[in-house]
């Protein structure tokens, strides 16, 4: 029995080299009796709009790109009701949420062993009716992932948004918040705010102290209030970059649903790309909504 995989590729992400992995890739599955059909996103045509104008049906579809590649798809996949495990090739910069879930970052390591991936149930966030595959973000540091420069990206990985991170540090904003969830309500000053589903924000895994699950209905939240001083603040920024949340100027909460409503709109990034700017939002989760291929031996 012949099965059909969808492979769509952006092939600008990352270092823009996934592009010459494709012929084997595409040799790899036809072996394990797969046929294919490869698509390649643009400015015009992305990731969503491919999914969404595809009238074939597949028994995979998989995305060969990045962070906000993948979050396109997930776009088209809710939005078109599509019912298929989806495949993830990281070919970003920093791959957060293939490292969340342990996937591979060899670009043929899928297509190799397509046979002993295993199904896995991962939740999704919406936030103010638009999905999002693992965070959204504001604040410092936040705004790197999509203002920093894509040929130093290309050139340096991770460190580029390091790099931005601090070239800003002293011009950073803060947030007058209301913050709304089913538990508590929380009215403070903050310079940072992430809502995630993940072990990883910006490649740095922020939660290595805590027990993390993709498939457990609840968004892993962590607030910065407006520090002191300086050294207050980057005693503040080392202690979230290493997972140490304890802190009376930190918040961390685990929850299903948040509302959040700031006296000025904020710059969003969500999974990794702008996300524009909003005075209030309202973010939801959808427990074990969307199913990635992983690795059997590395399931989380």
């Amino acid at each position: 029995m012949n099965y059909r995989v969808l492979i769509i590729v952006n092939p600008v992400s990352g270092k823009r080299n996934i592009e010459k992995y494709i012929p084997q890739i595409k040799e790899n599955f036809e072996k394990s009796n797969f046929q294919t059909e490869i698509k390649y996103t643009s400015i015009e045509n992305d990731a969503g709009s491919i999914i969404k104008n595809c009238k074939e049906k597949f028994d995979i579809i998989v995305i060969c790109g990045g962070d906000g590649t993948l979050n396109q798809a997930v776009q088209g996949i809710n939005y078109a009701n599509i019912n298929v495990p989806v495949g993830f090739i990281p070919g970003g910069t920093t791959n957060d949420f293939a490292n969340s879930l342990n996937i591979s970052f060899n670009k043929l390591h899928l297509s190799k062993n397509i046979g002993r991936y295993c199904p896995k149930k991962v939740d999704l966030g919406i936030i103010n009716e638009k999905v999002f595959n693992y965070v959204v973000a504001f604040g410092l540091f936040s705004e790197s992932s999509y203002k920093t420069n894509k040929k130093l990206k290309q050139k340096i990985g991770r460190l580029a948004y390091v790099l931005y991170g601090i070239k800003n540090i002293f011009n950073y904003k803060t947030y007058k918040l209301q913050i709304q969830t089913e538990e508590t309500k929380i009215e403070d000053e903050f310079i940072y705010g992430s809502i995630s589903n993940s072990k990883y924000i910006g490649g740095f895994n922020l939660f290595k102290k805590k027990l993390i699950k993709l498939d457990d209905g609840k968004f892993e939240a962590v607030f910065v209030k407006k520090p002191k001083n300086f050294l207050q603040m980057i005693n503040l920024i080392l202690k979230v970059l290493r997972g140490k949340l304890e802190d009376d100027c930190i918040y961390y909460l685990q929850t299903s649903n948040l509302n959040i409503k700031c006296n000025k709109p904020i710059d969003l990034s969500i999974d990794g790309e702008y996300g524009g700017a909003k005075d209030e939002v309202t973010i939801h989760i959808k427990k074990q909504c969307i199913e990635y291929l992983v690795p059997p031996s590395k399931s989380s």
